[in-house]
């Protein structure tokens, strides 16, 4: 199999997506593979690709699971012969005080036989940074922002080197602001002195561009990074620089498949105020637009016939048409009371929400294939796109920061846009349909 220049393991698809979006920015050649496929598949999907990015859907996992399947991917990867890894999780660093950030880490630490590795979770570019090993959200403590109320990861301490220190049992260190300030060699320097005292996972402080720029600098020469898709945006120069990589002259992209191209479907599933004003803007835009009810898909109930004869319609007569979940405050807090009545937890009735929305895209696309998909949320990415059996994707340039537009590879070849709730402008599906009919 020929060598890789990077390789990652991502916890959801539109992270997955992000971190492509953003080498490919950069001139590389991306693929995302879904899941963990046969050896022969991901040689095929992966062929004369520059970089490889698995989304394994660990997210909202089990400890146990993601660590697990995170080891498993970077054993795949590593016969790829990347010369840097990065286990790559979101700029807001959502998770559980389990995990699920410390155990992928501690697997790809274990399966690699490092004894250490840097976590950047910042990224400047959308507003997220971190000083003093506390991160913000556009200037916001993360505790005092959007993020507090996710459903599945509410985010309630910012201080991020105690929080990852519950999830891993290795030393949490920082490289605080003053230390990045002072360059690249005195950040080696004091990254070798953490290390030294034992540290295993270095929390970065990064606020700007140039931050960013330095960090890269001082830990490109390290086989295993983690974070957000921050450092994907400055690598590839040094790996250039470097001999590593080289960007080919043309890229050719396979084509969709001909029978695709009716309509436009979207599906959100987020809860994100982002996502919430997209749903908005397209609202006043004259598309269709259904709303399910969360509880109602958790408790196992599919959407009614009528409402799938509806999206088929409108993707028929070549028009655009929203699937979306009621997900406003009251709405998300209706589930979890849902869920607690049920015994089940909030993360289970996500999965569910999820699983259905996907169960309708399928019943969709089995009577018209859309012109192209677009899916706003990381746990409904990741079901819809296991559902719909996508197999890998291939990676073009973004729309905008964070998310590219992509094409499937699996049993349905069409445009395809996945995209995290807490990214893009209010028109982004506007621009998404535009990227998908060039």
């Amino acid at each position: 199999m020929p060598s890789i220049v990077f390789g990652a393991v991502a916890d959801d698809d539109t992270g997955a997506t992000d971190l492509a979006g953003m080498l490919a920015d950069q001139g590389l050649r991306i693929v995302l593979v879904i899941d963990l496929p046969a050896e022969e598949r991901f040689a095929a999907w992966t062929r004369d690709c520059d970089a490889v990015i698995l989304g394994v859907a660990t997210r909202a996992a089990p400890p146990s699971l993601a660590y697990q399947r995170t080891r498993e991917a970077i054993r795949l990867l590593r016969g790829s012969g990347p010369r840097v890894i990065q286990i790559k999780y979101c700029s807001t660093f959502d998770s559980t005080a389990q995990g699920n950030i410390g155990p992928s880490i501690d697997a790809a630490l274990d399966e690699l036989q490092e004894s250490f590795t840097v976590a950047l979770p910042a990224l400047p570019v959308n507003g997220r940074t971190t000083y003093m090993g506390y991160h913000f959200v556009h200037q916001q403590l993360l505790s005092d922002s959007p993020m507090r109320h996710h459903p599945l990861t509410p985010m309630s301490n910012p201080n991020l080197v105690a929080h990852l220190q519950s999830q891993t049992r290795r030393k949490v260190g920082l490289a605080p602001d003053p230390v990045v300030c002072a360059g690249v060699a005195a950040l080696r320097e004091y990254l070798s002195a953490l290390r030294a005292q034992g540290v295993g996972i270095a929390i970065l402080d990064c606020l700007s561009d140039s931050d960013l720029e330095t960090l890269c600098e001082a830990t490109a020469e390290l086989p295993l990074i983690t974070g957000s898709s921050a450092p994907a945006m400055k690598l590839p120069a040094i790996w250039q620089r470097n001999g590593w990589w080289q960007p080919a002259e043309e890229t050719t992209w396979p084509r969709p498949s001909p029978a695709t191209g009716r309509g436009f479907l979207i599906i959100a599933g987020s809860c994100s105020e982002a996502t919430r004003r997209q749903n908005q803007w397209l609202e006043t835009q004259a598309a269709k637009v259904i709303q399910l009810d969360g509880v109602r898909l958790a408790a196992g109930q599919p959407a009614p016939p009528e409402i799938v004869a509806t999206v088929v319609e409108e993707l028929t007569a070549g028009r655009s048409c929203l699937v979306r979940t009621a997900s406003n405050l009251e709405d998300v807090e209706r589930v979890q009371c849902w869920a607690s009545e049920q015994g089940c937890t909030v993360t289970e009735a996500g999965d569910r929400i999820a699983r259905a929305l996907a169960v309708l895209a399928r019943t969709v696309f089995e009577a018209q294939p859309p012109q192209g998909l677009i899916v706003a949320g990381g746990e409904t990415s990741g079901a819809l796109c296991r559902t719909l059996e996508l197999g890998a994707l291939r990676v073009g340039r973004n729309i905008e920061p964070g998310v590219p537009l992509c094409l499937s590879l699996g049993r349905y070849r069409l445009p395809v846009v996945l995209k995290s709730g807490n990214f893009g402008s209010p028109d982004f599906y506007a621009r998404a349909q535009a990227a998908m009919r060039g």
